[in-house]
């Protein structure tokens, strides 16, 4: 295979990763996980031995200029929210892929150059 077609297929295939990036819909970053929490009164049922507490509050927590945020997500939302990250984790590997796949032009394209000037030079 030579360079051209090399160069041509590698860009078909960061075209393919851009539209693929374009579908990906809603994502967020984070993380999702079910907290417990227990209210401080004697008698309430979280303040038995062995009671994880109130709950689960779940809650989606993310790192914003070094520092932690978190958000409470409804119950009925739960499921839409992982599908989120999971779509947020998509796309990071769609990113590194598409960084991969420009190396990989770029490197062609230099290899390509090389190739000219060697023509040039035995035709010379």
């Amino acid at each position: 295979m030579n360079q051209e077609t090399t160069i041509q297929s590698l860009q078909e295939k960061k075209n393919h990763i851009l539209q693929s990036i374009g579908v990906l819909g809603d994502f967020r970053k984070g993380s999702l996980s079910p907290r417990y929490r227990k209210c401080g009164k004697p008698y309430c049922h979280c303040a038995q031995e062995g009671s994880k507490g109130h709950g689960p509050l779940w809650m989606v927590t993310r790192a914003v200029d070094g520092k932690t945020r978190s958000r409470a997500i409804p119950a009925e939302r739960v499921e839409e929210t992982f599908a989120q990250i999971e779509a947020f984790h998509r796309f990071q590997d769609l990113v590194r892929e598409y960084t991969e796949v420009n190396i990989k032009i770029c490197d062609a394209q230099l290899e390509a150059g090389k190739e000219a000037s060697r023509k040039a030079e035995k035709k010379g």
